[in-house]
């Protein structure tokens, strides 16, 4: 039997949120304090492309719209 690997990346809204965070922070985005305790991860990917979502994020304001990540400050 042959070994098979695959690559897998992730584009959700999640994860750009915590991409872009760590960039900030200059961090892993493993080592940021868990996103569920901002907001709910599951309804944030499922709602992020039909509306416009916005939400504090360890003192950054998060603005979701049109399946666009923008961070302020």
């Amino acid at each position: 039997m042959e070994d098979t690997t695959a690559e897998w990346q992730e584009y959700t809204i999640t994860s750009k949120i915590l991409q872009k965070v760590s960039k900030k922070e200059d961090c892993n985005k493993l080592d940021l304090p868990p996103l569920y305790h901002s907001v709910d991860p599951d309804a944030l990917d499922a709602l992020s492309t039909t509306c416009r979502i916005q939400f504090e994020y360890i003192g950054y304001k998060i603005i979701i719209e049109n399946g666009k990540v923008t961070i302020e400050e």
